[in-house]
């Protein structure tokens, strides 16, 4: 990643984005949303924030932030929106736990990215469309 520099020197200019440090999903409901997160996805309560939010552990570095309370938007695979992708071991795998569970797919399958790469979309209880990517 190119870090703009400010006055030719080796220290980012106050204004350069230099990475992400969490993700935030914003639903309705709170409770269904961080059962699906928590229970189905397996992601680590960090802490609460508040009664109707609180912060997952993503790895060592990042975090999820899930907040309810929100108003829910349509959403749809073509919908102008902002995403993001979770690390997963098997795409497969992730896959058919959260079909079984009865989550709404978008793709009928994850989709070979190549090089042992596999995608797909799914949606979260509130409507987000969420991505992984893993092994086969």
């Amino acid at each position: 990643m190119p870090i703009i520099m400010d006055n030719q020197s080796t220290t980012p200019a106050p204004s350069a984005v230099t990475g992400i440090s969490f993700v935030s999903v914003y639903v309705a409901d709170y409770q269904p949303a961080y059962v699906f997160y928590a229970d189905l996805l397996g992601l680590e309560k960090q802490y609460d924030m508040g009664g109707n939010a609180c912060f997952f552990k993503l790895g060592g570095e990042w975090g999820l932030y899930l907040e309810g309370g929100n108003t829910a938007q349509e959403t749809t695979p073509k919908s102008a929106r902002s995403s993001f992708t979770l690390s997963v071991p098997s795409a497969g795998a992730l896959f058919g736990k959260l079909r079984a569970a009865g989550v709404k797919m978008v793709q009928t399958e994850p989709m070979d990215m190549s090089q042992g790469d596999f995608w797909f979309q799914f949606h979260d209880p509130a409507g987000n469309i969420i991505e992984a990517l893993g092994g086969k």
